[in-house]
């Protein structure tokens, strides 16, 4: 183990080997034109998925807020979900935002907590635990804000948010009022991170629109009534706190420059990472029917909005996009973080593949991510590696708007099945959705999605929040034996989870980088351990950590199928056996 600074020749090496790859139109991965492994066969086997939630005893029901006759635009995109291990008993468990309607009655519907109480049975303790939220709920992050090595919740409202600081008993403390955090308007994604690396955690808080109230008249359309295109509300003001580092989050939002932008966005997903490969941390906002914001950081608190000079911020032929969630990851293998946008009914879902200096090219159609007509409304996204070959693929969650949308317009429908496309390791994916489970096909509302290895068999499962009725854990029945690792880090200073630092793995002769997250997806949170599959390598031949303060750590020669957790300082990984239940 070395702990050095980076090196920016190999990195320019491998942007000029991408580009040249890319240009001779090879449409090929470095890796996979070096001699990596081969694309699979189309259509050969991937995993299925069984949907495990009653099994597993859930009886949690969300409820959007619709009642049946006033149409308010919350009520469409409320509904994120956030796994951590919030009791440290080593099992993953899982949080679910709740909607509420105008009138909730005498039992409004609750935010809930399902705990893990043994292998695949969970139990909702979101009372005991004082995070029975009974507000109209819209996302979560998960990080630890204080410092103290115990994950916290930060959940978005229509009216004032929540700040959950984990007490270390089973119990929550909302703490949102008194660091300044609570807010006033209809926040929506959120995203943790050490935006001037002073070593703990600011948040940056979108907002969606200012609501016109419950006497908005619906938009009535062939007989039938719906909600008004976002464009008919007001955007809000998002936020930007900083961390004091005494319990207190300052709103620096003009100071920061985040309020520097032409337009205000109706926010929906956000984003934290480093998207110009500079070790400073970032932030991307998927915005509905406004332009997104790409914001890079300068490392000392400071953003410029830079999305339309990168290419990320419009359509292909440079319209407004109704863009929902959003995820990055390298999935071509170059070693750059590639975006993906899911966006409204008749508009792509934006595949922007990261071309070095010249920032991003639109990819959907020529990937195949993006054929055909385009009947969804798409919102929770996720690169995640399901079969465990080392290559992210990619899984979309879909859902329309309204109950009456097949009436006006029979081309889509209100519940829709999800999108689940097979990385080919050639720049191109294959759809698998039809070959991945009934689960998947089955038609739902969705909203927010989030990933992580529930069962502990080392492949990556899925959590789906509907719009109404109960969510689906989506149980990854099994990735052919292919090797794997997960990943805990253990940052230095108060940011315990290391948000934001980046991991890369080199085995099997593929290199693979995942970045520490507080949130992604669309308003929810996943697993905090990275995975990577390593399909058939028998050893990682080299594993570096850059720390969110730009330190490097690697390590080398570690073994597969394990829990690697690394702390930050140390130079020996503690090697864990992983369970398989």
């Amino acid at each position: 183990m070395t702990a050095r600074a980076h090196s920016p020749g190999g990195q320019r090496l491998r942007e000029a080997a991408a580009r040249v790859v890319w240009l001779l139109g090879l449409g090929c991965s470095v890796s996979s034109c070096t001699g990596g492994e081969s694309p699979p066969p189309a259509g050969s086997a991937f995993p299925t998925f069984r949907d495990a939630a009653v099994e597993w005893g859930v009886t949690f029901e969300r409820d959007h807020g619709f009642d049946g006759t006033r149409f308010r635009i919350v009520e469409t995109v409320n509904g994120g979900v956030a796994l951590l291990d919030f009791d440290g008993d080593g099992m993953l468990d899982i949080y679910l935002t709740n909607g509420r309607k105008l009138d909730p009655g005498t039992s409004p519907p609750r935010d809930a907590l399902l705990r893990q109480e043994a292998p695949g049975k969970l139990r909702d303790v979101a009372a005991t635990a004082g995070v029975d939220d009974q507000l109209l709920s819209m996302g979560v992050a998960a990080a630890d804000v204080d410092g103290d090595g115990r994950i916290d919740l930060f959940v978005t409202n229509e009216g004032p948010n929540r700040l959950y600081r984990n007490a270390g008993d089973g119990t929550f403390v909302d703490i949102a009022v008194s660091a300044g955090v609570a807010g006033d308007a209809m926040h929506s994604g959120s995203a943790f991170l050490d935006m001037d690396r002073d070593g703990d955690l600011d948040l940056y808080v979108a907002a969606y629109v200012k609501d016109q109230g419950s006497d908005f008249p619906p938009l009535m359309v062939r007989g039938s009534p719906g909600y008004w295109p976002p464009r008919n509300y007001p955007a809000a003001e998002h936020r930007l706190y900083e961390n004091d580092g005494a319990g207190k989050l300052v709103d620096v939002s003009e100071a920061s420059g985040i309020r520097g932008v032409d337009t205000p966005g109706r926010g929906l997903g956000v984003l934290a990472g480093d998207f110009n490969d500079d070790g400073l941390a970032d932030i991307y906002v998927a915005n509905d029917m406004t332009a997104n914001y790409l914001f890079l950081g300068d490392g000392k608190g400071k953003f410029r909005e830079s999305a339309l000079l990168l290419g990320v911020a419009l359509g292909e032929s440079g319209e407004e996009l109704g863009s929902m969630g959003v995820d990055a990851a390298d999935y071509d293998g170059d070693g750059r973080q590639d975006l993906c946008v899911t966006n409204y009914q008749d508009q792509i879902n934006n595949l922007y593949r990261a071309a070095g200096n010249t920032g991003y090219e639109e990819m959907a159609r020529f990937s195949g991510v993006s054929p055909g007509g385009l009947p969804e409304v798409s919102w929770g996204v996720g690169f995640i590696d399901f079969d465990n070959d080392g290559a992210v693929d990619l899984f979309i969650a879909n859902g329309h708007l309204n109950p009456w949308t097949q009436a006006m317009d029979e081309s889509t429908s209100y519940a829709q099945p999800k999108k689940l496309f097979r990385n080919l390791k050639d720049g191109r994916f294959e759809n698998v959705s039809a070959q991945s489970g009934d689960a998947m096909l089955a038609p739902r509302v969705s909203r927010g999605v989030a990933f992580g290895d529930l069962d502990d068999d080392g492949d990556m499962d899925i959590v789906v929040a509907n719009a109404h009725g109960l969510p689906q854990i989506l149980i990854n029945q099994g990735s052919g034996g292919a090797a794997w690792c997960l990943v805990e880090l253990r940052g230095a200073g108060k940011n315990t989870g290391a948000i934001g630092a980046r991991v890369t793995v080199s085995a099997g002769g593929r290199m693979q980088l995942r970045e520490a997250r507080s949130s992604a997806s669309y308003l929810s949170a996943n697993d905090p351990r990275l995975h990577f599959g390593l399909g058939l390598a028998d050893r990682i031949d080299r594993l570096s950590v850059r720390w969110p303060d730009g330190a490097v750590t690697d390590y080398r020669d570690l073994p597969v199928r394990k829990l690697l957790r690394l702390e930050q300082g140390k130079a020996d990984p503690d090697i864990r056996e992983w369970r398989h239940h």
